[in-house]
């Protein structure tokens, strides 16, 4: 062999060697489809430009995915591409309620305008160009002769760069212009909605001819278009002090503040000047959704915008911060209770014949809370002897052979995922649902290095858990492997559970408890490793998605659901619409109950706010004429989070002799409701400085403070109700206050 050819073969064996995640430890992952499973196309609609890892799971991924795209919300705006270029509508106007939800989306047939050219020549496909942590930069064209195109959350402007084109704004009608000069142009459509147009000085804006305005000039350059509040001259030279400050990229960051339990999240903009005429330093306009400007100190303008999420304020500026509460977390209940051991015996001796991910996290996430359970109620031998089995299912997920239905995990370098094989639900397919999939595998994970922190070590099993940690929720955005913060969105507070959005109303989110059955899992992992950055990860992850869920699936504040809806909660949430539906039933406590399973210690924070609670649970139960017909131990969970003695009530009467859901066990059930029976409801406004804790209330007022510690040291933990004391090492703490 020569040289040359011995060379060939070294650098091309390093390029893929280097271009796959690689296992430091123990286990293995599959690099080839053996199995055959139906994987994502191979095709990812991206210009050159753009290497690395991708995001799906966004509101943008559409455009990934189709030769144009879907509907998309960055709200304000609601988004679709076509051959002319970007459809353009502001959904806020037309908001449709009615008794399930309400919509307020992307029409079919029409829009407000459309960014296009004056050329009769179509597009014939829509290219991501570059993305940072909320924007997206699309290509319309080809590398001579382009539409460049930004935007993102929050954003009331679309920021265009066009190249040997001349960009056209189209009407469906001719609009109303009520301000017009060279420059700058004020206009309503014949939806009613208010626009403005920029372009810099050495350009100019034709007269509106044949429904269209073309831009004159140089055929390169740069313009924006802004959606303003209203029509009035002042707010079109308000938003002109900005439109020429092109928003290139976005970034955030957070950081837990143990002394009140809360975390601290900020949201940057870089600006680029565009034009040397700018008046307002560098800064931006951003519209901030309720559970930012509920929880922020930053000042917001007078100027606001409706949406599916419920009133937008509008704030300028190059940053602005966010507080969200941090509840605490538990690896299960704290109290000791009584006559469980058969039915914990009964977990052990289980047989788990599910295959996909899904189904085999969720008997995962059962043994991961028997194990706590068992261990709380002094069967250690038995807790000790699920978590072995704990541990024998993990390494066959993690151990690849290239048997037919071997378990393992596949990472697909094309799209930079770990799939789970078997998949189910689209997990492989559509790269859906992999944060409610993997969050099951990280729980149980947790609750072995809670005894055995050394099997979670790199060198053992811990490398391939960060591979699934990374794939959910990988936070270097210089990582080659997988794209930062694939499932969640860090402006909509929330996670996406679909990997390509390719919907008429954008992506969606049905179970945000699954969600934070995730990110429970990151906090315990990361607490019982000694791994502050991924504990304060998981922290963030909760307490934003907390703060999404209280505002837009429960609306505690009843301010963002319009009153035409029926139910307290929604089941469901979309880019252009909220409903109380589900994919797979019509039942009640289908549509209430998927956003309370599975029930855990990461789940108290369902109970914060009890009369809701009370609303939620009645109303479901009224829908199911007085009686659930299925579910029984996740609704009866849910109800004793207010009223622990009727739930335990309705669970001996009937509930114990239903069917379960498979996601829960009757140990879990029972362990639940008798610990609130005795420990009362959770007490939302008492803060600890420590984060694997929660206090509690009950009927006759004493306070009982919870803390598992783990280590091999005590801990002074401090409450902010002015208890102090002394947690002990490798137990759960128990303190009462009369």
């Amino acid at each position: 062999m020569s040289l040359t050819l011995r060379l060939a073969l070294f650098f091309c064996l390093y390029t893929n060697l280097n271009a796959k995640p690689l296992i430091s430890g123990n286990g293995s992952i599959s690099y080839h489809n053996t199995n055959k499973e139906t994987l994502p196309q191979n095709i990812i609609y991206r210009t050159n430009h753009l290497t690395g890892p991708v995001p799906t799971n966004d509101w943008w991924s559409s455009i990934l995915w189709e030769k144009f795209s879907s509907n998309h919300f960055p709200h304000p705006f609601a988004l679709d591409y076509d051959k002319q270029g970007l459809r353009i509508f502001y959904p806020g106007s037309s908001i449709n309620a009615f008794e399930k939800g309400l919509a307020a989306g992307m029409p079919e047939l029409t829009q407000d305008l459309i960014i296009a050219t004056n050329t009769k020549k179509l597009f014939k496909e829509a290219r991501v160009h570059d993305f940072s942590d909320w924007f997206v930069t699309t290509h319309l064209g080809d590398k001579n002769n382009f539409l460049r195109l930004t935007y993102g959350h929050g954003s009331p402007f679309i920021f265009v760069n066009f190249k040997n084109i001349t960009p056209s704004i189209l009407f469906s009608s001719n609009p109303i212009i009520w301000s017009k000069s060279k420059n700058t142009i004020g206009l309503t459509t014949d939806k009613g909605n208010h626009y403005g147009l920029f372009i810099p000085k050495r350009y100019k804006w034709d007269e509106l001819q044949s429904k269209q305005i073309n831009a004159g000039g140089p055929k390169s350059g740069f313009f924006s278009l802004a959606l303003l509040p209203n029509n009035d001259q002042s707010t079109l030279k308000y938003f002109g002090n900005f439109a020429h400050n092109h928003v290139v990229n976005t970034h955030i960051n957070w950081s837990f503040k143990n002394s009140d339990s809360s975390v601290v999240t900020e949201f940057k903009f870089e600006t680029k000047a565009v034009c040397s005429s700018t008046l307002s330093n560098n800064k931006t306009l951003t519209a901030l959704y309720p559970h930012q400007w509920r929880r922020s100190k930053n000042p917001t303008t007078k100027y606001h915008y409706q949406s599916v999420r419920g009133k937008m304020k509008l704030m300028e500026g190059n940053s602005f911060k966010i507080n969200y509460d941090f509840p605490g977390v538990l690896p299960s209940l704290p109290l000791e209770v009584k006559n469980l051991k058969k039915e914990l015996q009964n977990i052990l001796n289980s047989k788990n014949l599910a295959k996909d991910t899904y189904w085999a996290g969720k008997a995962l996430g059962n043994l991961a809370s028997a194990s706590s359970i068992a261990e709380v109620c002094n069967h250690d031998s038995i807790s000790e002897s699920i978590r072995t089995k704990i541990k024998s299912e993990l390494k066959d997920w993690f151990s690849y052979s290239e048997l037919k239905g071997d378990k393992h995990f596949y990472y697909d370098e094309n799209w930079s995922t770990l799939t789970g094989i078997p998949p189910s639900y689209g997990s492989a397919k559509e790269i859906n649902d992999h944060h409610f999939h993997y969050g099951y595998f990280l729980r149980a994970a947790s609750e072995i290095a809670r005894f055995e922190p050394e099997w979670l070590k790199e060198k053992n099993w811990g490398s391939i858990i960060n591979l699934i940690i990374q794939d959910i929720a990988n936070t270097d955005r210089q990582n080659k492997h997988f794209p930062f913060l694939r499932n969640f969105d860090p402006y909509a507070g929330h996670s996406w559970a679909s990997g390509h959005a390719r919907f008429a109303d954008g992506n969606n989110q049905e179970s945000s408890s699954e969600s934070m059955n995730a990110w429970t899992g990151l906090i315990l992992l990361g607490q019982f490793t000694n791994n502050t950055r991924l504990r304060d990860l998981g922290i963030f992850l909760y307490s934003s998605e907390l703060a999404a869920i209280e505002e837009y699936w429960f609306d505690i504040n009843k301010e963002n659901h319009p009153e035409k809806i029926k139910s307290p909660s929604l089941a469901m949430i979309w880019g252009g619409k909220s409903t109380y539906e589900t994919w797979f039933s019509d039942a009640p406590h289908c549509k209430t109950g998927i956003n309370i399973l599975p029930i855990h210690g990461g789940s108290l924070y369902l109970g914060r706010f009890p009369n809701f609670v009370k609303e939620n649970y009645e109303f479901s139960l009224n829908n199911s004429n007085g009686k659930w017909a299925g579910w029984p131990s996740i609704m009866m969970s849910y109800e004793a989070l207010y009223d622990a003695e009727n739930s335990w009530k309705k669970w001996n009467e009937y509930g114990k002799k239903m069917p379960l859901d498979s996601g829960n066990t009757k140990a879990n059930t029972i362990h639940w409701i008798e610990n609130l029976r005795r420990l009362g409801q959770l007490q939302k406004d008492i803060k600890c400085d420590y984060p694997i804790s929660a206090t509690f209330k009950s009927d006759t007022g004493t306070i009982t403070h919870a803390v598992y510690l783990n280590g091999a040291k005590s801990l002074r933990v401090n409450f902010s109700n002015g208890a102090s004391f002394d947690a002990l090492p490798g137990k759960f703490t128990i303190k009462t206050v009369n």
